[in-house]
């Protein structure tokens, strides 16, 4: 068979073939990636409006995009120690007072989840998780036989801490999303001190990881990071991402903050990749933009009412999300949704069970996504 570059391309952006590139499935975000083609005729993810990856429709800052324009130069030649990740290290060690062996840099945060899951799961210890939450976690540990145990969220769709701590026990590992997605919902830090003090105590080898990949669009009022429970007890770890409110998804940077000891395991695990020079720089200006992730996280905040508003006239109920995600339950399955919605050019979330036939997570895309989104929503679940 004749296989050529743009019938590859063709046919991967159709989902025949996914099966070519390990790993992906027609829900794969390179069914969304750009080509060149599309990207010199002004044409992004096939005219398309993505609102089912969780991605900022803002991208980066100002001036991490500036840093990002003025690194690209040859200096790339020579990248194999990358420039800039050492002071995006030191950066990220000045701010949150820790030492130089209590970070851990990552392509994203996925890998710290894979590695923590890999290094301290197993047959005979479980990974304890919610459901719906973020599946990274879960994935990887059906992956390697270990066994789960998957407890509901409550009738408010927030974790239920206090079935995490009665199934912790013995567990090798409680993976805590919070803000937990798809649902946005969060808890306090004292919510999260008290179970994780409890899950302390009553299995004091369990693992605690605490996923804060959305931490940055939650007002500091409403919660805070776990990352004091991580400098006092070392087997707390706390995972970040660059991915998300900094708008860097397709850099791939990420980092967990815990005992130098429990990273080191994590890190023996799985690899962590490498980050290049271009996410280092820009991370590094990022981090240090707190301007930006303040204007990001207002309007958001703002997109995010306009939404949850536009579907409560509806007839919709939303829980009280904190996040770039809403999860409405809309009284139908998401998959009904899905395919309503694409027809208008709108890309709604993948099925999150046990609530796949009630409820669907949107992301948050730019006000003027989501006035033209809204405006579908009302066609189709009229």
């Amino acid at each position: 068979m004749k296989f050529t570059r743009r019938g590859f391309i063709q046919n991967v952006g159709l989902g025949t073939a996914a099966g070519v590139i390990s790993g992906t499935s027609l829900l794969s975000p390179i069914i969304n990636a750009q080509t060149r083609e599309a990207a010199m005729a002004g044409v992004f993810d096939g005219g398309v409006i993505q609102l089912n990856q969780n991605e900022s429709a803002r991208g980066p800052g100002p001036k991490t995009m500036q840093a990002i324009h003025s690194a690209i130069s040859k200096r790339i030649g020579r990248g194999y120690a990358p420039d800039y990740l050492r002071e995006l290290q030191a950066s990220i060690i000045d701010h949150f007072d820790v030492g130089a062996d209590n970070v851990l840099m990552s392509t994203g945060s996925t890998p710290i989840l894979q590695g923590t899951v890999r290094a301290f799961c197993g047959a005979d210890k479980p990974l304890v998780t919610a459901a719906p939450s973020f599946t990274t976690s879960e994935q990887t540990a059906r992956q390697i036989g270990a066994a789960v145990k998957v407890i509901p969220l409550d009738s408010h769709l927030n974790i239920d801490l206090d079935a995490m701590v009665a199934a912790s026990i013995g567990a090798g590992m409680v993976y805590l999303c919070n803000p937990n997605n798809p649902t946005g919902t969060v808890h306090g830090l004292a919510a999260m001190e008290a179970a994780i003090r409890e899950i302390v105590r009553r299995s004091p080898t369990t693992k605690i990881l605490v996923d804060e990949a959305y931490i940055d669009y939650v007002d500091a009022s409403v919660m805070q990071t776990a990352l004091p429970l991580a400098k006092e007890f070392s087997n707390v770890i706390i995972a970040r991402t660059f991915s998300k409110a900094h708008g860097m998804a397709g850099l791939r940077v990420g980092y967990g903050l815990a005992d130098s000891g429990t990273l080191d395991e994590i890190n023996s695990a799985w690899g962590m990749g490498d980050v290049n020079m271009i996410g280092a720089i820009a991370a590094l200006t990022a981090f240090e933009d707190t301007d930006h992730i303040a204007w990001e996280r207002q309007e958001n905040s703002e997109i995010r009412a306009f939404t949850v508003g536009a579907l409560n006239d509806m007839g919709f109920d939303v829980p009280e999300s904190h996040t770039n995600h809403i999860f409405p339950n809309l009284k139908r399955p998401a998959s009904v949704v899905r395919a309503a919605c694409i027809k208008s050019g709108i890309s709604v979330g993948r099925d999150f069970p046990p609530l796949q036939e009630t409820h669907c997570r949107i992301s948050l895309g730019s006000r003027e996504e989501m006035e033209k989104a809204v405006a579908v929503f009302r066609a189709v679940l009229s």
